[in-house]
């Protein structure tokens, strides 16, 4: 893994607090982690770490799967986010939808965009054991893909 600069670290943190400002509607957890992972910018593991950063210095909060920006969360943004583009969340962006269900003796695990399969990988429950840290479906199936792109 590549180290990361402070000035990046701070960027992908704004960037990530001015996406929420920007975001149209109430800003569930999952939609914004799906819109913020599709641009590409960062993996997974560095959006949950930005994300519990930004939470811990109370910048957001994260209610009922909802992130909210606070107060001081507005005023850092305020200070150092002319810098800061936020992600853009378009009618456009193609809808991530996943599954994780038991088939006979495999589990099944399947990613569509926009209802067409991208993604579908069936394993014996006998011969693999996976464990992950999250039981969400969608963060079962981006582990496994990250897991193959690595």
């Amino acid at each position: 893994m590549k180290k990361e600069t402070l000035h990046t670290l701070a960027a992908d943190k704004l960037y990530l607090l001015s996406s929420i400002d920007a975001w149209k509607g109430p800003v569930r957890r999952k939609d914004f982690y799906d819109a913020v992972l599709n641009e590409g910018r960062m993996n997974y593991f560095f959006l949950c770490q930005y994300m519990s950063e930004l939470c811990d210095a109370d910048f957001i909060e994260d209610a009922d799967e909802i992130l909210t920006l606070t107060e001081e969360g507005k005023d850092v943004l305020a200070m150092f986010g002319d810098a800061a583009t936020p992600v853009v969340q378009e009618d456009g962006l193609p809808k991530a939808s996943y599954a994780v269900y038991d088939e006979g003796n495999f589990r099944v695990y399947q990613k569509r965009l926009d209802d067409v399969l991208v993604f579908s990988l069936a394993l014996s429950k006998d011969a693999f054991k996976i464990s992950f840290e999250n039981e969400d479906d969608g963060e079962q199936v981006e582990e496994l893909i990250r897991r193959f792109n690595s």
